[in-house]
Parts: C-alpha cells; sequence; structure tokens
C-alpha cells in the first residue's frame, strides 16, 4: 500500500509542477500571488527604510544604476497634420519631437560607445513628420537598439520592424495594477528580451508548451523586481556624469531637450552606458510596487532577465518536486474527513494548501526573483485531496 502511495504522490507531485508552470506563464495572476507580493513589497519598503533611518542597513534597490541613463521626452513633442485614409485633414496631433529624436540618435552613433539603447517612442502608421525618413533609416542603420511595437498598431515604416520587439505592461479586467511581463510573444520577443538576447547572445525558445533558454526551463512571464522606481522620491546616482548645471546626481533622469541637447556633444557621456528613452510624465502605469514608467518597467524588466530571474534553476526544481511530493504523500496518508460536510472539508483544505504555497511564493520571489502561483495548484490539491477522503469515507461506509 505504501510503495502506491508513493507512486501516486509522485505523478501527483509531476502534475502539481506542470499545472504551476503552465499558470505562471499565464500573463495575469489568478487571486493570490500577485496580491501577496504587492503587501510583501510595502511590508518589506517600510521595514527598509526604518532601518535605513536608523543607519542600521543601507539598502541599494531603487538608486539610478552608474551604467544607465534615463532620458525623458515628455517636455519635447511636436505638433503634427493628421490625415484620413484618402488624405483628408481630420485634426492634429501632439507627438514626440523627431527632430530632437533625430540628433540624439546621431549623437549616440557618432560616439559609437553607448551599452544599448532602449528607446520607448512608438512610430505608429499615420503619424508623420518632414524627417521620418532620415530618423528611421538612423535606427534601422544603428547597432544595438530596440523600439516599441504593439498588436493594436502598426509600425510608421517596415524598415523598422528588424529594430522593433513588443512592450506590454497593460492591465486587464481582473487586474487594474500591472504584475507580469511577457518576454516571449507569439508574434515575436519582447523588448526586454531582444534587447538581453543582443547584449548576452542567449535568448528563450518555444518548444510547445516549454519555453527554454539552453539547457534552463524558461518563464514566458516574469513578475519583475522593481529595481529601479522613477518616483519623486527616487534617489538619483552618488555620481555626476551628466552634463555640467543638469546635476544628475541629484534627479533620477535627464531631460532630453534641457539636459542632453543644450550641451554640446562632447559634454554628455554616453560611453558604455545603456541609454533609456522615454515618457516619465504621461506614460505612467500601475504596478504592484506603486506608479512606475513604462520605459522603467521595460528596463527592471530586461534588468530581471540579466540577473537570470526567468530560469528555473535545477535546485528550485527538486524544492518544488520534494514539496509537492510531500504535500501528496500525506494527502493520501491523511485522515478521511468523516462527520464533516464537503464543503467545509475542501474550505478547509484549500486554505491549507494556500498558506503553505502563500510561503513558497514569497521565498521564491526573494531568492530567486520569481512568482509562484498560489491559487490554481491549492485548488488542484484541494480538489484531490476532498474527493481522495470522500472516497475513502464511501468506501468505508459501504
Amino acid at each position: 500500500m505504501k510503495k502506491k502511495s508513493i507512486l501516486w504522490a509522485v505523478l501527483l507531485a509531476l502534475l502539481a509542477m506542470l499545472f504551476s508552470y503552465v499558470s505562471t506563464n499565464i500573463t495575469m495572476t489568478f487571486f493570490g500571488e500577485r496580491d501577496t507580493l504587492k503587501f510583501w513589497n510595502a511590508f518589506k519598503t517600510f521595514v527598509i527604510q526604518k532601518l535605513e533611518n536608523a543607519n542600521i542597513v543601507k539598502h541599494s534597490e531603487g538608486y539610478i544604476p552608474d551604467n544607465v541613463l534615463f532620458i525623458d521626452v515628455s517636455g519635447d513633442n511636436q505638433l503634427i497634420d493628421i490625415k484620413d485614409d484618402y488624405g483628408i485633414p481630420v485634426g492634429n496631433s501632439v507627438i514626440t519631437d523627431r527632430n530632437k529624436l533625430l540628433e540624439l540618435l546621431a549623437r549616440l552613433k557618432s560616439s559609437g560607445d553607448y551599452a544599448y539603447v532602449m528607446m520607448d517612442v512608438f512610430f505608429e502608421e499615420g503619424y508623420a513628420t518632414d524627417v521620418d525618413s532620415a530618423l528611421f533609416g538612423l535606427i534601422a542603420s544603428m547597432d544595438k537598439i530596440v523600439i516599441p511595437c504593439h498588436s493594436n498598431g502598426q509600425l510608421a515604416s517596415t524598415v523598422l520592424e528588424e529594430k522593433a520587439a513588443y512592450a506590454s505592461y497593460d492591465s486587464n479586467l481582473y487586474e487594474d495594477d500591472f504584475s507580469k511581463y511577457p518576454i516571449w510573444e507569439k508574434s515575436g520577443l519582447s523588448m526586454p528580451l531582444k534587447m538581453y538576447s543582443d547584449l548576452t547572445g542567449r535568448s528563450v525558445t518555444r518548444h510547445g508548451f516549454l519555453y527554454l533558454e539552453g539547457a534552463y526551463v524558461s518563464r514566458r512571464s516574469v513578475f519583475p523586481k522593481m529595481y529601479v522606481q522613477i518616483e519623486k522620491n527616487t534617489r538619483g546616482r552618488s555620481d555626476s556624469n551628466g552634463p555640467e548645471g543638469s546635476k544628475s546626481h541629484e534627479k533620477p533622469f535627464l531631460s532630453l531637450g534641457a539636459d542632453i541637447l543644450a550641451y554640446d556633444p562632447e559634454v554628455v557621456d554616453f560611453e558604455n552606458k545603456i541609454v533609456v528613452i522615454g515618457n516619465f510624465e504621461t506614460d505612467i502605469h500601475r504596478s504592484y510596487a506603486g506608479e512606475i514608467p513604462g520605459a522603467v518597467i521595460n528596463y527592471n524588466v530586461y534588468e530581471s532577465l540579466r540577473r537570470g530571474q526567468h530560469r528555473i534553476p535545477y535546485v528550485l526544481i527538486l524544492i518544488y518536486f520534494l514539496l509537492f511530493f510531500t504535500m501528496s504523500f500525506f494527502l493520501l496518508n491523511g485522515t478521511t474527513g468523516e462527520n464533516q460536510p464537503s464543503g467545509w472539508v475542501w474550505a478547509k483544505l484549500f486554505v491549507i494548501y494556500s498558506v503553505i504555497l502563500t510561503i513558497v511564493c514569497i521565498f521564491v520571489f526573494e531568492i530567486w526573483g520569481q512568482a509562484h502561483d498560489i491559487f490554481i495548484t491549492s485548488t488542484l490539491f484541494s480538489i484531490v485531496d476532498t474527493c481522495y477522503k470522500l472516497n475513502r469515507k464511501n468506501k468505508k461506509n459501504a
């Protein structure tokens, strides 16, 4: 009987691992991990701030890395005419000033010593300017650059396609906060994954429901730690690498026109810098860690990839198996739940499994930077456990 229980426990553990993996690859969370990690992040931030104020610890998260240059384009706009499919004017629209983008990228290409350019500015079809041909040609000719594309909008030119990748930090009907970021889309790679692939030569490939990076199993969706948060109280750099007078050591980002283009090209140091360009004032998204600009979310997802937090370590796979096997073994060798309504048995078991998996979720997120499913796996164990206990109870009463 015990050998049979062990065999069934192994099979149930493998099934739970499969359910957990598939559910974590979905781009939305299910009633557990998002709220758990949201409250955990708030609690951890509160404790760390108290310890910092007491000079007990020195915390590094929230600081702008020295090798990253954030450039804000929110104050650099131009008004353009919009025409319909027949060329008839239908009004005006405000877009990011493409003349200034052209000048910035020309400086970057001329310097040639930047590490990478992540430009979160969407060049959508139907929005045209006089410098588009020069700007798009320059983007296409540059190495180490990525721009966004979206499933609900077409790029303004086909020459941009090779440099474009998907940006996906949207909420949905159930989640009003951004939580999980799909790094791999059916239509192509995401911006952070393309940047990661360009800089490391590694990438994630799909094999059915399985995603792999080399010999490692990979997540399809990343629940990124927010290593950098651009807010009013964001702490700036400890140095002053920017142009004199811009006070880059006090500011979390520099303005394109006022802080970059207003100075001679040789004054701004792009050497070995990851240049992140985006709108830091209006392109704001609610997340489990607060309100964050879309460009900063993309950078944080890249940072998670760089730290390998999309790969599932073999030791974590072993921990999952041992945990699920232990839960399954006790499930198959527990009490029958006599004299208890089946609904009460299911609810009690669901709470027990949810508490266990909530602890696992926090542990895995802190150690490996990955979100672990709570609701789906808890439901699986609760249903199997309830059915098994009721079956044993019916056999005993027969």
